[in-house]
This record gives structure tokens, sequence and C-alpha cells, in this order.
């Protein structure tokens, strides 16, 4: 009775259809929004590239270029959500790899976001103004490259795991090993979320501390007359501060329902030979909510563009020369 009951809760059609419709419309709407905002921002901070540009614009522009090309790929995720994978094999493989590879960057773009803001709010501007700076710039170059090779070095499982089901006509994780889906999965929420949330979080907290300090010092030594600059100053740091902040908020709310449904994934994955009655309740609940945790994911990608623009008109004046 569980496995008649298992089987037909995953094989009604009609149901799994009408599923379909919401992360389908969620993904159009990404493409259609989200894919012209990533090549604006792309544009309008390129043409500023050999201007003095500040490192945390380039850090916005590679987020905003692993955004653009996650979108690139979405019409095909979406194709196949509404009618089946009908392309090969091998492309399943590569557009699910190069899909977790642009995703990795963003995520490893966004913590190398709150690293820098405490690095470059606490260290000694003396140190920032003498012979360390040259040192900065090339160590920044090698930053950018190595956020992509490693971005490539996590995403490389996907390659070996992904595959195509003949009965679902799906693109989704073929292992036949438990143990090595339950590895793959936690990889994946290791690397691709607790380890970076927990990295912006501790970040965040020991900018918040110092800024607390450097406040109460400053109150105590700074002249009246320097007072005025020393505010505008602050309202530049409070404006890059709210900015990457709200990329990091944002990071934290969309991708959370993706790394719940990879927890029920290894329930499911661990339950189904001891409890094969909570293994069927867990692969339905998946089949409804997985293409839909995905598709909210997705707009964290084209969310990023309309945060800029909604946070200061003078993006590049404010972020530059820091």
């Amino acid at each position: 009775m569980e496995l008649r009951s298992c089987f037909n809760s995953t094989s009604n059609r009609t149901a799994v259809v009408s599923q379909n419709i919401a992360p389908a419309v969620v993904l159009g709407l990404c493409c259609f929004f989200g894919l012209p905002s990533n090549i604006a921002v792309i544009i309008s901070i390129a043409r500023e590239w050999n201007r003095n540009l500040s490192f945390t614009l380039k850090l916005m522009i590679n987020l905003a270029v692993s955004d653009a090309l996650t979108l690139c790929l979405a019409p095909f995720v979406l194709y196949a959500v509404l009618f089946g994978w009908i392309f090969s094999f091998w492309f399943c493989k590569f557009l699910f790899f190069l899909g977790h590879w642009s995703l990795y960057v963003g995520v490893l773009t966004i913590t190398s976001m709150s690293v820098h803001r405490y690095h470059n709010v606490i260290k000694s501007r003396v140190t920032n103004r003498m012979i360390l700076q040259r040192l900065e710039r090339r160590h920044r170059r090698l930053q950018l490259i190595g956020i992509w090779i490693l971005a490539f070095v996590f995403a490389l499982p996907v390659f070996f795991t992904q595959g195509v089901n003949d009965g679902l006509k799906r693109c989704q994780r073929t292992m036949e090993s438990q143990s090595v889906e339950v590895t793959v999965l936690l990889f994946e929420m290791m690397l691709g979320f607790v380890i970076p949330f927990l990295t912006m979080l501790t970040f965040y907290l020991w900018l918040h501390k110092g800024l607390r300090q450097k406040a109460k010092r400053s109150s105590v030594t700074t002249a009246p007359q320097d007072q005025e600059l020393r505010n505008q100053g602050t309202n530049v740091r409070t404006y890059k501060k709210r900015l990457v902040i709200s990329i990091v908020v944002a990071f934290f709310v969309f991708w959370t329902p993706v790394h719940i449904i990879n927890v029920i994934d290894i329930v499911t994955t661990l339950t189904k030979t001891s409890h094969p009655d909570v293994h069927c309740q867990l692969k339905s609940f998946r089949q409804r909510y997985g293409d839909t945790s995905k598709a909210v994911a997705l707009l964290n990608c084209c969310l990023n563009p309309f945060l800029y623009a909604i946070s200061s008109g003078n993006l590049k004046k404010c972020f530059r020369k820091t």
C-alpha cells in the first residue's frame, strides 16, 4: 500500500503540470526583467573600469556577470519545467554545471563583499596609503580570478552527478549510491550557503563592533571644524554598508528555501528503506515545491540590480576611491 500510494503521488501528471505553473511564471519574469537589468549594470560600471574604479564596484560587476549568465540559462530550464527535458544527455550535464558555476561565483562574490567591507573600513588609513596599496591591487585582481576558479571547482560534482530521468523527462541528479547523494547535498549546502553566510555574519558583526569603537574615539578627539567633513564620509560609508547588507540579506532570504529542500532530499534518501511512508511523503512534498524553491532563488539574480538603483543615484561616485 505504501509503495502504491508513493507511485500514485509521483504519477499524477495533471497535478505535476499545475504545480509547474508557478515556477514557470517566476522564471519567465526573472528572464524578462533580470537579464536586461544585469546587462545594464555591467555596461554602466564597465564604462568606468579604467577610471580608478573601487574594488567594491568590481565585485558588483562580477556579481552582475554571474547573475546574467545564470539568467541566460533560465529559458532552457523554463522549457523543461513546462514540457519536460527534450535535450541531450550531455547538454543536461553542461547546462546545470554552468548554472551551478555561475551561482557559486555569485555566492563567493557576495562573501568577498562582506570581507572587503570589514577590511576597508576597519584597516588603518596609513596602511592603505603606503607600500601595501600596490600589493592590494594585485591581490584584488587575483581575488576576482580566484573566485571564478574556485567556483569552477565547487561546481565540478554537478557534471558527474547530473543526468536525465527518461521516465519523468527531467534533468536531475542520478546517483545510485545513497552515501554519494548525501555527500553531494551536504557539499552544496556547506559551500553554497552555510559557510558563506556564517562568514558574512561574522564579518558584519566585527564591522559593527569596529565602527562603534571608532565612533566613540572620533567623538572625543575630533575638532568641531572637522566634524562636517567627517559626517560626509560617514554618510558614504553608511550607504555602502546598507547596500552590501541588503545584498547579503536578499541572498539569505531567497536561498534558504533551496537548502531546506536539500535537507528534505537528504532525509528522503536516508529513509528510503527504513521508513517508506516518510520517504513517500517527503518525496511528494519535494516534487511539489522543489521547482518553486529554485525559481525563488533565481529571483535573487534579478533583484540585485534594483538594489543598486534604489540605494543611490550616485552609485559610482560613492564607491570610487575606497
